[in-house]
């Protein structure tokens, strides 16, 4: 029995959070994201040049570059005269579409200036100078300026296309975009957004995802809808679906199973326990079997030497009771011991009840209760692992029929499946429990160190909780 009452291992407002990972598994990031070097970058850049230049390469040559300026500076002089003031409009916008986007046509001076007059507006302000969100612009290898300039105005980025591949021209950028991610807002203007696309590609994001030790499920997909709602890059959010993920993790599904051949769970058993607690970093898009699998496969890294050579019921047991010693000890140094009270209690020589009276396990279900009953988005709100309110014996404690083993003062042995994810050390001190002392009696010594105090017999346990401020 441990006298902790009330700990929390979630942050104060709820949410799924709080604590220090012990370390840092993998960064996942975008799988389809490869760096590219500079033979792909010059690649890319002869592809952005050659698409660019196919109005050039349909010009005809000279003669056709003629009969355009020849075209042109007629057209010019009846708009510059407005001898026509009905038909200039048309005109005008008949030589912005054929010379905006023609370095050739714009070597005419005249032509500039009217093409420059006719898109001053888009060139020279914003969108929307009030709306700095941030949009992620993709600069392929086959991306030409007008496709860059369609994707910017699919994006609400820009406002004519237009101008975009006639400021990139005037600017000599159109050679110098860089393949990639690039993130920019309606809130630029068009030098600003042209400046971003010719500095180097940003590396694709990642969401970082910290599963502390000692969660339940629960508390992971909890997390997972924090990170949703608030997203620390808002062009790049985790768009998992959550529910999938959680459905995934209590039903694993017997295709993922087979990927790990020491993993045998009983009948009915979630993932629960075999998923890591570290901090993952993850592309935006990863999916629900993605993440169980990094979560598992980081289980496999981070196992004590042997776990899992043990056959697998022996696998199992292991990692429920490392699960009840992860919410009982707070300290390294108390955790060999912590299992070893345990083991101690299921020995029938020495605790004829075999009961473990472990608070954690009836915690756990009483928090089950609630889930039950509860949507899982109002999960991130909910404050878990509160310890059990009742007038009479835990032992009386009564939970519905798939929970009742789950009170352990009243049900004999291990809880019927882990009750959280435990971290390395606590796997490690529920293979080698340390019960060379005997003790069958612990309670937090409640003096800022985390550290428990430890007793043979119910006498020195009534002392220690004198001792220690429970009794007086």
């Amino acid at each position: 029995m441990t006298m902790n009452d009330g700990w929390k291992p979630r942050s104060s407002n709820g949410a799924a959070r709080g604590g220090q990972p012990r370390r840092v598994v993998v960064d996942q990031g975008w799988d389809d994201y490869i760096p590219p070097d500079p033979d792909e970058v010059d690649y890319g850049r002869r592809a952005v040049r050659e698409s660019r230049e196919y109005r050039q390469s349909r010009s005809g040559g000279p003669g056709r570059f003629l009969r355009f300026a020849l075209f042109a500076a007629v057209i010019g002089g009846v708009v510059i005269a407005g001898l026509n003031f009905f038909v200039r409009p048309f005109v005008v916008n008949g030589i912005v579409d054929i010379a905006s986007g023609n370095s050739t046509a714009l070597q005419i001076p005249f032509v500039t200036d009217i093409v420059r007059g006719a898109l001053w507006s888009d060139i020279s302000k914003p969108v929307d100078a009030t709306n700095t969100k941030g949009i992620v612009i993709i600069v392929g290898s086959g991306s030409s300026p007008d496709d860059i300039g369609q994707q910017l105005l699919q994006a609400g980025v820009i406002g004519d296309p237009r101008a975009f591949v006639f400021e990139a021209i005037q600017k000599g950028a159109t050679e110098k975009f860089q393949l990639g991610r690039h993130v920019v807002s309606p809130s630029m203007t068009m030098d600003q957004i042209i400046n971003v696309l010719i500095r180097p590609a940003s590396a694709p994001p990642t969401v970082r995802l910290t599963f502390r030790e000692g969660l339940r499920i629960e508390q992971m997909v909890a997390e997972l809808e924090d990170k949703q709602a608030h997203p620390a890059d808002p062009t790049a959010p985790l768009t998992m679906n959550v529910t999938q993920f959680y459905n995934l993790a209590m039903n694993p599904p017997a295709s993922f199973l087979a990927q790990y051949k020491w993993l045998k769970l009983p009948d009915g058993a979630s993932l629960e326990g075999f998923l890591f607690p570290a901090t993952y970093n993850v592309a935006p898009d990863t999916t629900p079997s993605a993440l169980l699998g990094m979560l598992v496969d980081a289980f496999v890294a981070h196992a004590p030497a042997g776990l899992l050579k043990l056959p697998p019921d022996q696998i199992y047991a292991t990692v429920q009771l490392a699960a009840v010693v992860e919410t009982e000890a707070k300290i390294d140094a108390d955790r060999a011991l912590i299992a070893g009270v345990y083991k101690n209690r299921m020995n029938p020589k020495i605790w004829p009840t075999g009961l473990m009276d472990a608070d954690p396990t009836l915690n756990y279900a009483n928090d089950s209760v609630w889930l039950s009953s509860h949507p899982i988005d109002t999960w991130v709100s909910y404050t878990f692992w509160n310890s059990i309110k009742t007038d009479g014996p835990l032992s009386k404690v009564v939970f519905p029929d798939n929970l009742v083993a789950y009170n352990t003062y009243h049900h004999a042995g291990l809880p019927p499946y882990p009750i959280c994810s435990p971290s390395g050390p606590s796997l490690v001190a529920a293979m080698t429990p340390d019960t060379t002392d005997g003790y069958l009696y612990f309670l937090a010594k409640n003096d800022g160190t985390g550290a428990h105090a430890f007793a043979k017999t119910q006498k020195e346990q009534d002392a220690n909780l004198k001792l220690y401020g429970y009794t007086k």
